[in-house]
């Protein structure tokens, strides 16, 4: 995962979610400064809409920028 990747949650349909899953972009690792590389922040431009912070565990990249 890295930042401008489309990124979706992971487990939209068996966390027991329906409708459209939500898409994003990375925007940013270790938004709040306190060295965790698995935390992104996420602008959410699909379904969601504005910024949060989220574990990439939860994440699934959907395209990836080279």
């Amino acid at each position: 995962m890295k930042i401008g990747d489309l990124v979706t949650i992971a487990d939209w349909g068996d966390a027991g979610q329906v409708g459209d899953r939500p898409l994003g972009v990375v925007a940013c690792f270790d938004p709040e400064e306190i060295g965790d590389p698995e935390e992104v922040e996420v602008l959410w431009t699909s379904v969601w809409r504005d910024y949060s912070n989220h574990s990439s565990w939860y994440l699934e990249v959907v395209s990836g920028r080279d």
